[in-house]
């Protein structure tokens, strides 16, 4: 019986990804988008459910881009649209945080 490089049997009990293949962004047209998803989990401790706005725009941005197959986002676990009901209380806050950031950089006439 041949072993693989780190001592294990090649070619038993392998399957085929779930989804199938899907091609790579090699353009980088949702990079941007990845990148932050991606620093949204680190600033959340992995916590992905205060990220899913942003994998959900990574998602869409993949499918325009047929990178990966349409699909309707909510067989994928993620709301088609978030609404401040469906956001996590911590996502709501930053966003919240980041109005008020943009209103103090506004000149005094624009501010609310």
């Amino acid at each position: 019986m041949s072993s693989g490089a780190f001592g294990g049997a090649r070619g038993v009990g392998s399957r085929p990804p779930e989804k199938g293949i899907f091609p790579l962004d090699h353009f980088g047209e949702c990079k941007q988008l990845a990148r932050e998803y991606l620093a949204c989990l680190r600033s959340n401790d992995a916590e992905a459910s205060n990220c899913k706005e942003l994998s959900r725009k990574y998602l869409e941005c993949r499918m325009e881009r047929d990178l990966m197959a349409k699909q309707d986002l909510t067989e994928l676990g993620l709301p088609s649209n978030s609404s401040p009901q469906q956001q996590h209380p911590q996502q709501q806050q930053q966003q919240q945080q980041q109005q008020s950031a943009q209103q103090d950089r506004a000149p005094p006439d624009q501010r609310r």
